[in-house]
């Protein structure tokens, strides 16, 4: 008997939920526009832009600059946690960590996807298309068994978000999520959680 989809819902992460660092997200894969431009440039200037120079995990130099460029970003989670509350509990080893971290490895123009639930698993879709690009392409960015979650929280307590779902899974760690429009909030929770 084949899978069947109980609920879908537009979403995006919520303000706050920490950026994974670099050395969890997988490496990006150049674009063919960065691969055309590399095979022109001259011999040094390719090896340079190919060195560990460059590189903020493995320069010393490179990473004192993205700390001092990731400073402002520091600043900026503090006011968003002051406004909105706690986005994330648990570390990047768990099952929130990694939602976030396989959300952050898609590479794309858009910051939201699509969450879904079937009789088996949920499931996070994100467009990777490029920013240019009008035809969305949405790929597969997460997948877990129906049971890894253990509740979807709409509207929690003492957060003023419009839409918000905080996905509890079952490790205790969990994380928010904005239903993308608000109102699809209720309906995709109480639709996940009748199928239980």
């Amino acid at each position: 008997m084949g899978e069947q989809l109980i609920a879908m819902c537009s979403y995006e992460l919520g303000p706050g939920v920490p950026t994974p660092p670099e050395s969890l997200l997988a490496p990006p894969q150049p674009s063919e526009l960065h691969r055309r431009i590399e095979e022109k440039l001259p011999q040094p200037l390719r090896r340079l832009t190919q060195s560990r120079l460059l590189d903020p995990l493995r320069s010393r130099p490179a990473a004192a600059a993205n700390a001092v460029d990731r400073l402002p970003d520091a600043v900026d989670d503090l006011g968003t946690r002051m406004m909105h509350g706690k986005s994330m509990e648990g570390g990047w080893q768990s099952a929130a960590g990694h939602f976030v971290i396989s959300r952050a490895n898609a590479r794309g123009s858009a910051i939201g996807g699509l969450l879904a639930v079937t009789d088996r698993r949920w499931l996070a879709l994100a467009d990777v298309s490029p920013l240019w690009q009008l035809t969305p392409v949405m790929q597969q960015v997460w997948e877990a068994p129906r049971q890894a979650v253990a509740a979807l929280r709409v509207n929690p307590t003492g957060v003023l978000q419009k839409g918000r779902m905080d996905m509890e899974f079952t490790d205790g760690s969990w994380v928010a999520l904005l239903a993308s429009p608000a109102a699809q909030a209720a309906p995709f929770a109480a639709d996940a959680a009748r199928y239980r």
